[in-house]
């Protein structure tokens, strides 16, 4: 009592001062304000307890806050804040224990298919202004958790909400974009926007990227002031580089010489001190289109290099122009730019996959495998801008998305690209028609593109209207067919003696060694006659009438496979798919427990699979 006495007497800014110790959660101190009237009040009316509890409980919301105090913003109650946060991600937790029940028979889900979310983000529908980055920040957090600590369900779906959340978010900032200035529109932001839209699981920020860019113009500059001491760079402001760093210049601030001395010194800190190069053994891979990971991994595709070196010239006042050949992409570099056509002003290339080779139409060698000088034709290409720099960036996520190397997470990834396309490129047929197939492929809903074909039939020129008239009739017979379809209807699957394993036992295959998980199982073949010989099944021990199981392989690929072949692991490493929480809620080690969906169709597997681990873990 003594004690409790001996508090209330403290100043509130003894208490507060108390309260601000990073050991005490949010949670203790709604706790302690419990404890009396005056405590309550010292609680409740401290703004900067409050804040300092935010930022602690959510540190990565700090830059948002901090941009949104730029725009005019600012908080003036931040126990609200914290209310806000707390029942924003409280209303998505429901919505995501939910979630599998609703759409368990899907593989991929519509955006039709999670707009009933919007009331959750969108401030017009009225959301907390800032609930967009709330519930981002929750699924980050949920998606970052060890595996064994996870409900795997809940982090299967948390992916798909994110995706949504993003690609709505990006939507607008794209649009927001392209309608800037043209000298506003920098190569950085728009490959920005590339990378948030296509990893929508990871925290991708501007100020991040921007400060990486900036150290490399950072370290330019050191390399310059040894080797050219007096280069005019050093006389200026460091408000002139922000002015040049935050918007595209329209020629090269230095004479001929002074910005070929500041070229040089950035090839000799990008190519040979930091170790950028072209990635040529992964040439196709996702992540080269990716800034953030160019940035990281000092790897990339010319296009990325490209614009990470672009970047950093811009920020010590040298203008180049990126040019997209069709099988080549460099940089432009000229004595002058906005100069008369009748003077002649020579153009270099800078092939910064090759490390920063500086090219002309006579020295230009022959490259990416093709038998003339993607110069050679020298000046009847213009710089490309911004927008269409995404553009390209987006085709080249395609060609990747389509590449089999890498099977876990490959129709996401193919989707987010085809996706992208459709953004950057809405009334671009051919993009719509991918997406489209790609739609129909996972049974998704086609009414947004209908609803595009239809704008564009109505409104733009004759061979496009044909075009859409084709495809709104692929759409038509699709979904006629569609409708046809018995509505599919999962019935629980009862055992018979002969059936050895059950759904969520890790196996190992006996012959090809691979990991893989039990999905489900036939009571025998259930593939169609013809494909049995294809499948080498014929040439099985015990034929096609013994059980077959599906499963998820540890390659991100799935796998149709006979009792015979199949052994119980003694391993406890888990198998590595993407598709995993679509079934499975919780990994225990040596097997995965069925989330409630996946138990119900198979009620009776739950006994034999203890019961089968428990006996391999006696023989262990």
């Amino acid at each position: 009592m003594a004690a409790d006495v001996l508090i209330t007497f403290l100043p509130c800014e003894i208490i507060e001062y108390m309260l601000e110790n990073d050991n005490l959660e949010i949670s203790d101190i709604l706790n302690f304000r419990l404890t009396c009237k005056y405590l309550n009040q010292a609680v409740i009316t401290s703004n900067k307890l409050w804040r300092r509890k935010f930022f602690q409980r959510w540190p990565h919301l700090t830059e948002i806050y901090e941009v949104e105090e730029k725009r005019g913003r600012k908080v003036s109650n931040w126990m609200s804040e914290v209310r806000a946060s707390i029942q924003s991600r409280k209303k998505l937790m429901n919505e995501l224990s939910c979630i599998s029940q609703k759409y368990f028979n899907k593989q991929e889900l519509s955006h039709s298919a999670l707009n009933y979310m919007d009331v959750l983000f969108r401030p017009e529908l009225g959301a907390h202004p800032l609930a967009y980055h709330f519930l981002v920040d929750e699924l980050i957090d949920l998606l970052e958790r060890p595996i064994l600590d996870s409900n795997l369900t809940h982090t299967y779906y948390a992916y798909k909400i994110i995706r949504y959340l993003r690609q709505c978010y990006l939507t607008n900032e794209w649009e927001a974009f392209v309608n800037l200035p043209v000298e506003e529109q920098t190569m950085e932001r728009g490959a920005l926007l590339v990378s948030q839209w296509s990893q929508p699981e990871k925290r991708v920020s501007y100020s991040c990227v921007s400060k990486m860019l900036d150290d490399i113009a950072t370290y330019t500059q050191q390399h310059l002031r040894q080797s050219c001491p007096n280069h005019p760079i050093f006389s200026i402001s460091s408000d002139k580089l922000n002015e040049w760093k935050d918007k595209n210049i329209n020629d090269n601030q230095w004479n001929q010489i002074a910005s070929r001395q500041i070229m040089d010194a950035q090839c000799k800190v990008m190519f040979e001190h930091m170790g950028f190069h072209g990635n040529s053994e992964m040439y196709y891979s996702s992540i080269n289109s990716f800034i953030d990971q160019v940035l990281e991994n000092k790897r990339g595709i010319p296009i990325t290099l490209a614009i990470i070196f672009e970047s950093v010239a811009r920020r010590l006042g040298v203008r180049c122009e990126p040019v997209s050949f069709p099988a080549h992409f460099l940089l432009r570099w000229k004595e002058r730019y906005n100069v008369p056509e009748s003077d002649q002003v020579e153009s270099f290339y800078i092939d910064v996959f090759n490390g920063g080779q500086f090219l002309t139409k006579n020295s230009c060698p022959r490259v990416g495998g093709i038998s003339k000088c993607p110069i050679e034709r020298y000046n009847i290409y213009r710089g490309a801008s911004a927008v269409e720099v995404v553009q390209r960036m987006a085709n080249n996520l395609e060609v990747a998305g389509r590449q089999r190397t890498q099977l876990n997470g490959r129709a996401a990834r193919l989707r987010s690209a085809l996706e992208l396309i459709h953004l950057v490129r809405p009334y671009d047929t051919t993009a719509i028609l991918h997406l489209a197939r790609f739609y129909m492929h996972y049974q998704m809903d086609l009414n947004d593109l209908v609803q595009i074909l239809i704008t564009i039939r109505m409104n733009l020129d004759v061979s496009l209207r044909g075009q859409a008239n084709h495809m709104l009739q692929m759409i038509q017979d699709y979904e006629k067919h569609m409708r046809v379809m018995p509505e599919e209807i999962l019935q629980p699957k009862l055992r018979s003696p002969h059936i050895k394993y059950a759904i969520g036992m890790i196996m190992v295959h006996r012959i090809y060694g691979y990991s893989c998980v039990i999905t489900g199982w036939d009571r025998q073949c259930e593939v169609f006659s013809g494909a049995i010989d294809e499948m080498g099944f014929s040439e099985l021990s015990d034929g096609v009438n013994q059980p077959f199981y599906n499963l998820f392989i540890d390659n991100g690929s799935s796998g149709y496979v006979a009792q015979e072949n199949l052994i119980i692991t003694t391993s406890s490493n888990p198998v590595d798919h993407d598709e995993i929480g679509r079934y499975f809620y919780k990994y225990c080690g040596t097997y995965y427990l069925p989330n409630e969906e996946k138990e119900k169709e198979y009620p009776e597997d739950a006994d034999v699979r203890n019961r089968l681990l428990d006996l391999s873990s006696h023989d262990i």
